[in-house]
């Protein structure tokens, strides 16, 4: 098994690089080179990478998309959530997203493009550190406390724009708001000129799950549209939520939810 675990260590290398030659490969794993080759070869003749003839240099293959593309179909929570992304988008007019934990870090699952598409970071695939977008709050708010201290003791709070917080005692309480109200809006702290707004999905254990959101540019950001947008967002959350079996949604206009609900996230 220690072969096939070093052959994913090498695979997962390409989440985060679109090009890597075999010496790349060997200084990031401190493998000896004849391995490396030989792994590598493998990859490629099984279609999972991709070899430039001219460069030498890999890439991720056409098995390997094939493979990742079963995960929308596979998943519940990605086949429920594509009807609500396509409904907030047809209500809203921007462009809607799902987004998930992956590790600590934030992954953007699905998207639902918009006529008032933006260009940035929030690409289907695409990765962000979660302190820096909507989405990523969101899903952090959902922690309980001692995941969150690991989560800021394992992660630098790096910026990416000058507007990035990378302060842990804003964050955390921007993260308490967030779990009081049940969205976060982000202003250009992913992108310059990025406005993004997120919600939360919950579980069927009561946790949040996901976050769906808009992304849209700050020319059209109009603050007081903030309560029909989130009005939006927390029907469409509450709805996947339901889906996915979440015993109650505490936010917005909720008939599911009992009395004895709380207004907060839980946490535990």
């Amino acid at each position: 098994m220690k072969t096939l675990d070093t052959a994913l260590d090498i695979l997962r290398l390409f989440i985060t690089s679109e090009t890597l030659s075999v010496g790349d490969v060997c200084l990031a794993t401190g493998l000896p080179k004849s391995k490396v080759s030989k792994l590598l070869a493998v990859f490629r003749d099984q279609n999972m990478l991709e070899q430039d003839p001219t460069t030498r240099r890999y890439k991720v293959g056409i098995t390997a998309f094939e493979l990742g593309s079963r995960y929308p179909k596979s998943s519940a929570l990605a086949r429920d959530a594509l009807p609500v992304l396509r409904r907030i988008m047809e209500s809203s007019g921007l462009s809607s997203t799902m987004s998930v934990m992956n590790g600590d870090i934030v992954l953007h699952l699905m998207a639902v493009e918009g006529p008032l598409y933006a260009e940035g970071h929030w690409r289907v695939g695409n990765r962000l550190p979660a302190h820096a977008t909507s989405a990523g709050k969101v899903l952090l708010a959902g922690l309980a406390k001692q995941e969150l201290r690991g989560f800021l003791d394992r992660n630098p709070m790096t910026p990416i724009t000058a507007a990035t917080v990378t302060d842990p005692v804003v964050l955390t309480d921007q993260l308490e708001e967030i779990r009081q109200s049940g969205f976060c809006v982000s202003n250009g702290e992913s992108a310059p000129g990025l406005v993004a707004i997120a919600a939360p999905v919950l579980g069927g254990d009561g946790k949040v799950t996901a976050a769906i959101g808009f992304v849209l540019p700050l020319d059209v950001f109009d603050p007081a549209k903030i309560p029909a947008w989130v009005a939006m967002l927390q029907e469409g959350g509450r709805d996947l939520s339901m889906k996915l079996g979440a015993p109650a949604y505490p936010y917005g206009n909720a008939p599911t939810q009992p009395r004895s609900a709380s207004k907060t996230l839980r946490t535990a």
